[in-house]
């Protein structure tokens, strides 16, 4: 069973990977991927982004959409970052022998995002400017994610607003296909999906991003904490890696020039790192023990019990979550600073967990 554990769930076979070519106003994109296999539908439309596109037209690009912490079945644009995709595809894997042939699937969306309203004087160029950048995307669209959370009081009218997702985790500068990446990761709490992100800066206000979702399939484990006690995320992640380990982008020449003439500047090519505070690890072990019975029979207990994970049980898994685990190609890790948002404050909203 150990060793069909290694094996499964089965990624797609990387024989039929063929590459993918895009252009971005002089720069060029390339990569090798099998072509997608949709668990779900015959009909969706993948690989349809465009092939060239040009990153100094704003006019094809959108504002991001952001969940608001007052009504969490409402969406917001954010006209600050505008995003354009370029690549969208999907992987199905195949689940173990004997029980459903559906293992999951890995989705990825490439796309170009440009900052409208990055201050005058800095460029993304500049590692500071673009670990910002990156931070207040994510504070938008995952540290403000929440979810109303578990009461134990009937009673209770509090608004409780509880962390969807704890991150960014492992992040590290990767040396990649002829340019530095800044990667990282998400644990969702409650359910969803794994992310992992790789972003890179391709003019003084455009990122380059390529983003996975990982959604494992596994029975009687509707919560992500069984999701991860029960399938390894071995054979996903190292699916993904050979795709980036495919990659290759070349600026242009006048943007190359450009990257190279703000990097030697003192302090531009610093290698600092983002990671999660202390209270957001506090918190999302709280979540996510509260959160662990959802979806979930353990045969060994009464059906009116708890079937929740032990608060050390899952203490356990986030400590070990959280340990740095380092790409083959990623610098070495350099010191981890705190990013403060360059959102408006009165957008900002903040958890309110409640009694624990």
């Amino acid at each position: 069973m150990k060793f069909l554990k290694m094996l499964f769930p089965r990624p797609p076979s990387f024989r039929r990977a063929r590459k993918v070519e895009k252009s971005l106003s002089g720069c060029t994109l390339s990569f090798e991927a099998p072509p997608y296999s949709d668990p779900y539908s015959s009909i969706q439309e993948w690989e349809t982004g465009p092939d060239s596109i040009d990153i100094f037209e704003g006019n094809t690009f959108h504002p991001i959409k952001y969940r608001s912490a007052k009504d969490i079945d409402n969406f917001i644009e954010y006209s600050g970052i505008k995003v354009r995709r370029l690549f969208s595809s999907i992987w199905a894997f195949k689940s173990m022998p004997f029980f459903s042939n559906h293992g999951g699937d890995i989705q990825c969306a490439i796309s170009v995002s440009a900052i409208e309203d990055l201050p005058i004087n800095e460029t993304l160029f500049s590692n500071k400017t673009f670990l910002q950048e990156i931070f207040r995307r994510y504070d938008l669209t995952k540290l403000q994610n929440f979810n109303e959370g578990i009461k134990s009081d009937l009673f209770d009218l509090t608004q409780y607003r509880w962390p969807s997702y704890l991150g960014p985790l492992n992040s590290q500068w990767v040396e990649q296909g002829g340019l530095d990446w800044l990667y990282f990761e998400t644990q969702p709490l409650v359910s969803g999906s794994d992310s992992i992100s790789w972003h890179t800066a391709i003019s003084d206000k455009h990122i380059l991003s390529c983003h996975f979702t990982i959604t494992r399939a596994v029975s009687n484990a509707g919560n992500a904490f069984r999701i991860n006690q029960r399938t390894p995320w071995d054979n996903y992640i190292n699916f993904i890696q050979k795709i980036m380990d495919s990659l290759k982008l070349d600026l242009s020449p006048g943007l190359n020039t450009r990257r190279t003439e703000v990097q030697s500047q003192p302090g531009a090519n610093s290698k600092s790192i983002f990671g999660c505070s202390p209270q957001q690890i506090e918190d999302a072990k709280h979540v996510m023990q509260m959160w662990s019975g959802r979806g979930y029979t353990d045969s060994s207990r009464d059906k009116n019990e708890s079937h929740r994970a032990t608060p050390e049980e899952v203490s356990e898994f986030i400590d070990k979550r959280i340990l740095p685990r380092p790409l083959h190609n990623s610098y070495p890790l350099e010191e981890k600073i705190e990013v403060v948002s360059r959102l408006p404050p009165e957008q900002i909203q903040r958890p309110l967990i409640g009694p624990r």
